[in-house]
Parts: structure tokens; C-alpha cells; sequence
């Protein structure tokens, strides 16, 4: 079954949190969905699979991609860098295809994304975008970044995994 990513927020977004959102939806193919006062369980009742970007600080500060069937919370703790801070335009993946990489000690996550990202159908080894788990060796208060590129050039947005809990979600 073929599904959308869906990508959506907090409720009141602030002006960032909501660009980063617009950044997300464009390198997955995806689509971002305004919250408004929709109840959260409104919306995993529509779609098996989300993507709720929370705040901190006006910032986006925690991602948490929801598995409704498999009942599976996966949470991330970020920081992020926007597409126009990395280079300086917006870069939309139209074909709605990325190849995932995973590099040194990333591996040992690449079957919890595989898990979330394979129901939508986006993941391609011949796509020119790049969706890179990537190490970090210089910062240690991020555990690894999440960087997109198309072919060489990275597109952004970087997230800044600080930190990965998985978690059973109960109804």
C-alpha cells in the first residue's frame, strides 16, 4: 500500500518551525499538512504515518514520525539548519524518489528508517537525492546528522539528531 508523507506540526508553528516543515515535504516528495486545531489523532486516524515536527523555543526541536499500525514512535531530538541557510534556494524533489545512506556508526539505525520510510514508497538507489546518516566526529552533544544532497551538492535542510528514543504508542 502507497501512502503519502505527511508532515505537519505543533499547533501555532512558529515562522521557522513551519519553513523547515515546507524544506521537509520538498526533499521527501511529501506533503505538509496545516495543523490548525485538528486533534492529533484526527489526523493518524487519516494517515497510518506522520512526520509532527514540535518546538523548542521557537525552534524546531523534536521530530517524531509516528507508526500508527506497528504502533512505533520514533523520536528525535534536533536542531536544524534550513534549506536557504545551506543553499540558498528552495530545492524540490519532484520525482519524489531519495536514496538513503548510512554511514559508519549510523548503520545501526538504518532498519528503524527503512521500517518508517519503505509504505511510502520514496526510497530509490538510482535517485539523485540523497537522504546521508552521517557521523558526527566533531560535536558531541549530536549523536549524527541527517543531511540531504542532490548529487554532490547539499540541499539541506541538516538535522541534528541530538538524541533517539523509540517508543510503543498506546491508543
Amino acid at each position: 500500500m502507497e501512502m503519502e508523507v505527511i508532515i505537519t506540526t505543533s499547533r501555532k508553528p512558529s515562522q521557522r518551525t513551519r519553513s523547515f516543515v515546507k524544506d521537509l515535504a520538498r526533499v521527501l516528495g511529501g506533503k505538509s499538512l496545516t495543523r490548525g486545531k485538528t486533534p492529533l489523532k484526527e489526523i493518524l486516524s487519516k494517515y497510518p504515518k506522520v512526520i509532527l515536527v514540535e518546538e523548542y523555543r521557537g525552534n524546531p526541536g523534536k521530530l517524531k514520525l509516528y507508526d500508527v499500525r506497528e504502533e512505533k514512535l520514533i523520536l528525535l531530538f534536533i536542531s536544524v539548519k534550513l534549506q536557504r541557510e545551506i543553499c540558498n534556494k528552495n530545492v524540490e524533489n519532484r520525482e519524489g524518489k531519495i536514496k538513503m545512506e548510512f554511514y559508519g556508526d549510523t548503520v545501526t539505525y538504518k532498519d528503524l528508517f527503512y521500517n518508517f520510510f519503505r509504505d511510502f514508497n520514496i526510497i530509490s538507489q538510482d535517485s539523485p537525492f540523497r537522504m546521508c546518516f552521517e557521523e558526527s566526529s566533531k560535536d558531541s552533544e549530536v549523536l549524527f546528522y541527517i543531511q540531504f544532497y542532490r548529487g554532490e551538492e547539499k540541499i539541506g535542510p541538516l538535522i541534528a539528531v541530538k538524541d533517539l528514543k523509540v517508543l510503543e504508542i498506546a491508543d
